[in-house]
């Protein structure tokens, strides 16, 4: 029997109705295969092929009773695209009679009321919402997802190698006490690289099997590759990017894709005020970033949903990355080369939905950015992506969840709190006697108290941390002050050092000198600027890969740029030949003389080799431009001692304890780590942030790629 068979009647009504020409192929396999098999399933498939309508179409399917609870738990990275899908599942659902509720804290407070006396329907839901309720309303989850039958989990890949994916999957293992039933899961993703079906299958806390579902089918794609080599003092690069940027807005709508806000501000700030100058303008500018104030937001947003016709360009940061609808994006514009493949690949996939095709526009100004550019470029049109890393010793999300599950409960014994902790596998590599000590280290540094029924408590330290609704997430902020224009607030920034009055920033695409400063409010007050350049400092640390470093490798040592414009022709040739080997190993030559090794290694293998040489030799090494380099004295004799030197665990453990900056800028984004002991934070130091046999491998001349 077809999969459109296979739906009951109403949805094929609903199907017909809506003058859909057929089923996408990742909705006819995952609806066959939801009726042949019992297991969870993740739906691997590109960008705008279905998957959200293939999730959803088999679960409302097998649902025979919708007024018994919720039956589809759906949970979302973002509120943002909780509330574009709401819109898209009530279409779906409306004619059908199922509900569907949005669950989050800025979600319609009536309908949350209404669900809460007859629990029914499909509610959508962000992971912090649930830590919420679970904390503060445990009976409530019960009470609504009880009879749950489905959990579906969007962009799980977003989730993956992730502290809020560990949270998720704490959490699913929490509801998973309250539910009545063993819900089937189903995660949807655009850019799973086949090592990540391991991981993405252990996601689930059931005791179901996962399979997954693949399409392999993707636009054409198309790229262009713009190279601007930027001079000393000169800004004319910078500005012939602008140039290309704004040619192609007067006839597409697009995406820009700079690494950091700043840079999403300078550019957005440089396409005002030339669409401002020039009377022929045919687009309008946007800038979207975290830092902007929601309804900012929102109206880029809007207005390029309902664009009918008129070109937009929103310049912005990963907020827009994920699967958001604004409607018809013509190309995407990757300025700067991008952190990893998979970012790539989901960017580029923001584009083409009209016109089936992928258009990608790449500006670099830098030959090392560059050729890190291209090397993501032909990884991605050979179907490579990164690998998610996985994490094993999470000790700091493993505290927040104990805080968190001791109020849940009203307070747990520590037999009681190991049995809720092991339900689940989440936490399968953290040893019993690890956990037995972040236990005992909590009690005494009162983050947990020890009552005389041996119940355990939230204690006295662990208050501060539950009066903010910033318990329940994992995020970790930076300090930021309000910026505000005539009172009106235009966004936030980060406090930096040396900011002062008359000082010029960047935000919301325009730029601003500052009034005053009020630091005790944390606020700044501004008025539109004159002239000048804008004071803003980018903090962003994004990781390249070692599939992309060796890549890069691949490209400049074979010589494989001939087919290239003659300008990146000259660039690699001229990068090429600043390369020597020695030793076994690569080195560039600075303008005087000082040998730089090239490790082409990613940046978390050259992190490791930067301590490892400081472990071995005592010397201060450091990372160059762009992470590709190591630069310090006598840095080959170094190697070679490195290589000879037999490091054992206790050594970098040795290390590290005596090295608390090191430590520290390792552990910093990591937002609960100072409730886990320094000891146990160095072995996550050793096993999660560091990739010892990577680097072993290459001081051996072995190629390894993790």
């Amino acid at each position: 029997m077809d999969a459109f068979s296979l739906l009951k009647r109403p949805l094929r009504e609903y199907i017909y109705a809506s003058g859909w020409q057929a089923l996408r192929p990742i909705q006819k396999r995952a609806i066959t295969f939801s009726q042949e098999s019992d297991n969870n399933f993740i739906l691997a498939a590109p960008t705008a092929s279905g998957k959200t309508e293939a999730a959803f179409l088999p679960a409302i399917n097998q649902v025979d009773d919708w007024t018994n609870g919720v039956k589809i738990l759906y949970i979302s990275p973002l509120i943002a695209l909780i509330n574009d899908q709401f819109k898209r599942l009530v279409q779906l659902c409306q004619d059908l009679g199922i509900n569907v509720t949005s669950w989050h804290g800025e979600a319609n407070q009536a309908k949350k009321k209404e669900l809460i006396k007859h629990p029914n329907g499909i509610v959508l839901i962000t992971p912090e919402s649930i830590e919420a309720m679970l904390v503060n309303r445990p009976q409530q989850a019960r009470h609504l997802f009880g009879q749950t039958e489905w959990i579906i989990i969007d962009e799980i890949h977003s989730f993956l190698g992730e502290n809020r994916g560990i949270q998720v999957m704490s959490l699913l293992n929490r509801l998973g006490f309250y539910m009545q039933k063993d819900p089937r899961c189903v995660g949807l993703s655009a850019t799973l690289d086949k090592e990540d079906y391991f991981t993405a299958k252990l996601f689930f806390q059931n005791k179901r099997e996962t399979s997954v579902i693949v399409d392999r089918g993707q636009n054409e794609r198309m790229h262009e590759i713009f190279y601007f080599p930027k001079q000393k003092s000169d800004e004319s690069s910078f500005f012939k990017g602008i140039d290309v940027i704004y040619a192609a807005a007067q006839t597409e709508s697009m995406l820009v894709f700079p690494n950091s806000r700043n840079k999403v501000e300078e550019i957005g700030s440089s396409l005002n005020r030339r669409a401002e100058k020039n009377k022929q303008n045919q687009a309008s500018f946007f800038v979207h970033h975290a830092s902007l104030p929601k309804d900012t937001r929102l109206f880029a947003e809007q207005f390029a949903k309902e664009s009918r016709g008129r070109k937009f360009t929103i310049c912005c940061t990963s907020t827009l990355e994920l699967g958001i609808d604004i409607g018809a994006v013509d190309s995407i514009i990757q300025y700067g080369p991008p952190p990893n493949v998979s970012t790539l690949s989901q960017r580029l996939g923001r584009s083409g939905r009209r016109t089936g095709v992928n258009k990608l526009r790449f500006i670099a100004h830098e030959a090392w950015e560059l050729l890190q550019g291209i090397a993501s470029i032909q990884l991605l049109d050979e179907g490579q992506l990164d690998t998610s890393p996985q994490i094993t010793q999470p000790f700091d999300v493993l505290a927040h969840q104990i805080i968190s599950l001791v109020i849940e409960h009203n307070g747990l014994t520590k037999e009681a709190l190991h049995q809720h902790l092991r339900r689940g596998h989440v936490w399968r590599a953290i040893k019993d006697e690890h956990l037995d000590y972040l236990i005992d280290s909590m009690v005494e540094r009162e983050y947990l108290e020890l009552m005389d029924n041996y119940e355990m408590i939230s204690g006295y330290n662990a208050q501060p941390l539950l009066r903010m609704a910033e318990f329940y997430t994992q995020f970790s902020t930076e300090p930021e002050l309000s910026v505000y224009h005539d009172l009106k607030n235009i966004g936030t920034i980060a406090i930096e050092p040396g900011l002062t009055n008359g000082d010029n920033i960047l935000l919301s695409g325009k730029v601003w000198q500052i009034l005053w400063i009020d630091l005790p409010k944390k606020q700044v007050h501004v008025i539109p600027a004159n002239k000048g350049e804008a004071y803003f400092e980018s903090k962003d640390r994004q990781d390249v890969s070692s599939l992309v470093r060796e890549r890069m490798k691949q490209i400049l040592l074979t010589g494989d740029w001939m087919h290239y414009e003659p300008l990146i022709q000259e660039s690699f040739d001229n990068l090429a030949g600043s390369i020597m080997k020695k030793d076994g190993y690569y080195f560039q030559l600075t303008d005087n003389g000082d040998p730089w090794l090239v490790s082409f290694l990613g940046s978390k293998a050259n992190r490791t080799l930067v301590y490892l040489l400081g472990l071995v030799t005592g010397r201060v090494y450091k990372q160059g431009v762009t992470s590709v380099f190591i630069v310090g004295d006598h840095i080959r004799e170094s190697l070679i001692e490195a290589r000879e030197a037999n490091v054992s665990r206790d050594d970098w453990i040795h290390f590290f304890k005596h090295n608390d900056l090191i430590l520290q800028s390792e552990i910093a984004h990591l937002k609960y780590h100072k409730l886990v002991p320094k000891d146990l934070m160095i072995e996550y130091v050793i096993d999660e942030a560091l990739a010892i046999d990577e680097v072993n491998a290459f001081l051996q001349g072995d190629s390894f790629i993790a």
